[in-house]
């Protein structure tokens, strides 16, 4: 299980108080190509009014897929929905690429990685990265942030971190500004 599974709902619930989130975490990019359709059919049979099927564009599986293709993804999920007897259109369903992986997002917000890496004694300032969605690798670029800050913590470990970053995120105008994560936040409000 990533980091997906505890920074998804905390920040579903920072967009919607009292939503109610069940992630399925699917380990790796081919098994959610393949299988997001049979688990997003049972998630609605269950009475789930909306399925998002979230993922990284290149995630850090060891397993980049080349350069990683939106539309290549699209085509493979919506091939699982078919199997699976759902039509890829319903308005049920809702397709979530993050680019390129959930920690573009936390990289958006550098109050609340501030907030994380400091101390009551010694508060540090991150400085803001401009375009996090561009960062070529958003999980080395956490790592060489954590790495040069005189800190507690020395290097970024996603399925501990990740969380305690997201529950610093104070409010979602920094999040705002990404593409994926705007696209994240209507399809919840909706």
């Amino acid at each position: 299980m990533g980091a997906e599974t505890t920074v998804i709902p905390c920040l579903a619930k920072l967009i919607r108080p009292g939503v109610e989130t069940d992630v399925i975490p699917l380990d790796r990019k081919p098994v959610l190509k393949e299988q997001c359709g049979r688990y997003a059919a049972e998630l609605l049979s269950r009475g789930c009014d909306r399925v998002l099927i979230v993922w990284d564009l290149l995630p850090d599986w060891g397993e980049y897929e080349g350069s990683g293709c939106l539309h290549v993804d699209r085509t493979e999920i919506f091939q699982s929905l078919r199997y699976a007897g759902i039509d890829p259109m319903d308005g049920r369903i809702h397709l979530i690429c993050i680019h390129k992986m959930l920690e573009a997002w936390l990289l958006a917000d550098e109050r609340a990685l501030s907030a994380y890496v400091s101390t009551p004694q010694h508060q540090l300032s991150v400085q803001r990265t401009r375009k996090p969605e561009v960062c070529k690798d958003p999980k080395a670029a956490l790592n060489t942030l954590f790495k040069s800050l005189p800190c507690r913590i020395n290097q970024y470990t996603d399925f501990t971190d990740a969380i305690k970053i997201a529950k610093e995120i104070s409010d979602l105008r920094r999040l705002g500004r990404l593409d994926s994560f705007r696209r994240f936040q209507e399809r919840l409000l909706q």
